[in-house]
């Protein structure tokens, strides 16, 4: 082989192996939308066993610490909205449900009102672990006429303000 055509089969090679291993990298943290129907089974199994009433909406994956992830929307039977975050084999990253403020513990309320005294949430949601306990909750709302993006612990003690 020619010195030429073997540096033409070099490039092919390196352009191969940088497309290889770029093209993960420009797909992390973005989400593609998929058919339900290529919802893994067992993804659609544990989300109807943890919420079998709940109405299917639509799907996407996400690459996340260099796993794919499966996150299925939809809605409850009373209308909140919901999304389920697992791995292809079934195992539960997190689910997070919308909540009233009604459904949101006092304490953290009072947690809420005594830091950012004046905050109005216009969204709530929760979020929860593979056994359905909270582990966060986060807030959408208003505070001097400024949209913010709250999470607190479940118990109100930390409250951090999220990137908007």
């Amino acid at each position: 082989m020619c010195s030429a055509a073997r540096a033409r089969a070099m490039q092919k090679i390196l352009f191969s192996l940088l497309f290889a291993l770029a093209a993960p990298l420009a797909w992390a943290g973005e989400e593609r939308p998929i058919r339900l129907s290529e919802v893994p089974a067992p993804v659609i199994q544990g989300l109807k066993q943890l919420l079998p009433k709940s109405i299917l909406l639509s799907a996407n994956t996400e690459q996340e610490a260099g796993q794919l992830v499966y996150e299925v929307q939809g809605k409850l039977e009373d209308g909140r909205k919901f999304e389920f975050d697992a791995l292809a084999d079934g195992e539960v990253e997190e689910i997070e449900l919308e909540f009233k403020q009604s459904m949101v513990p006092g304490a953290v309320l009072k947690a809420i009102e005594k830091k950012l005294p004046g905050f109005r949430p216009s969204y709530i949601e929760a979020s929860h672990s593979a056994s359905m306990k909270v582990i966060a909750y986060e807030f959408v709302g208003q505070l001097n006429g400024v949209q913010v993006d709250l999470e607190v612990s479940p118990d109100g003690r930390q409250i951090v303000l999220a990137d908007s």
